[in-house]
């Protein structure tokens, strides 16, 4: 089950979600201050990209194109930010810059097929988020009068004469803002998770993070976040680094994490080590090697990830592929032990 999303202090979106920021953020393409939070909030606009999100950033990364937006949703919904949302502007929409966030959805080049299910989640968690900060309602806007979600095609002229999200007569995607819609009114009908809660030895990381509507990373974070040297417990440390040990999937390229080592006078050093094959000839490979050839282990390397990534967050591949493994793994959490949810 999907959760709610919030935005921090800097102006980006946190929470239980697949989120990558733009380096350099902002993008280049848009205005530090060009927006009045939130009393010049209108709402959010939907677009279309006409391509996929690799294209996309690219784009707004070159200022050449003199266009970005604030998000970027691809087919599996994965969401990139391109900018803070307490204020910087998005070239997104023209006239309607100053007073509307955007979020821009990859089609495959082809604006006429719907949103994925995963695109429809996703896109209510940002829009859900958004209305919370920005202080507008969750409903459809079909002029720039109109506060609420509404489409690039409805500003007309001044907002560059744009057919996006969709192609006429069908609007595939500009209709299914309403589902959009019913995802986030029902995002805030969910109850929060309870702070904590005590394993029973009868479910694994994946199971017992389900069952308190979160997932596996964002509970080793808040739990390392919580114990007071910022570590893990004996038992859960030995969990982590067995399921681990027992799982053989590579790590994807670009996943940004953090270890430590002892340099010659016997001082910790925190390092970050990017994988890839064209940092590392070694790559690809699985974290339970990379510890193990680092001299450390699989959970520090988790613990230490969270820890100095930007926000204290996992994001993108990092929260995707710890996931992932305690997806898959059939070992048990030890009973008796106290995780933590943020």
């Amino acid at each position: 089950m999907s959760q709610r999303l919030h935005i921090d202090s800097s102006g980006r979106l946190r929470g239980p979600a697949s989120i990558s920021y733009n380096s350099p953020f902002p993008c280049p393409n848009g205005k530090e201050g060009g927006m009045l939070v939130p009393r010049g909030i209108m709402g959010v606009v939907m677009h279309t990209m006409v391509g996929n999100l690799p294209g996309t950033i690219s784009v707004f990364n070159d200022p050449g194109f003199q266009a970005s937006a604030h998000f970027g949703i691809d087919q599996n919904g994965h969401i990139h930010q391109f900018g803070p949302v307490n204020g910087w502007m998005a070239w997104a929409e023209v006239n309607g810059n100053p007073n509307w966030y955007s979020i821009e959805h990859a089609d495959g080049g082809n604006p006429d097929i719907p949103l994925t299910d995963a695109q429809l989640t996703a896109s209510a968690q940002v829009l859900e988020a958004l209305a919370t900060f920005g202080v507008f309602p969750l409903q459809v806007a079909n002029s720039p009068a109109q506060e609420g979600y509404g489409v690039h095609f409805m500003g007309g002229d001044g907002w560059g004469g744009h057919s996006c999200p969709d192609v006429p007569p069908r609007n595939v995607r500009s209709s299914q803002r309403a589902e959009i819609l019913r995802r986030a009114a029902a995002l805030r009908a969910v109850p929060p998770p309870p702070p904590t809660a005590v394993t029973d030895g009868t479910l694994g990381l994946a199971a017992f993070a389900a069952r308190h509507r979160t997932s596996p990373a964002p509970v080793l974070r808040a739990t390392a976040e919580a114990a007071a040297n910022g570590g893990f417990a004996s038992a859960l440390a030995t969990y982590v680094n067995t399921v681990f040990a027992t799982d053989n999937a590579i790590m994807p390229d670009n996943m940004l994490l953090h270890y430590q080592q002892k340099d010659a006078n016997g001082h910790w050093h925190t390092l970050s080590w990017q994988t890839g094959h064209a940092q590392h000839p070694e790559d690809p490979e699985s974290l339970h090697a990379l510890a193990s050839r680092l001299g450390t282990d699989s959970e520090s390397i988790v613990r230490l990830t969270a820890e100095h990534n930007d926000g204290g967050h996992f994001s993108g591949a990092e929260f995707d592929y710890i996931n992932g493994v305690f997806t898959r793994s059939t070992v048990l959490l030890p009973a008796g032990l106290t995780l933590q949810f943020g």
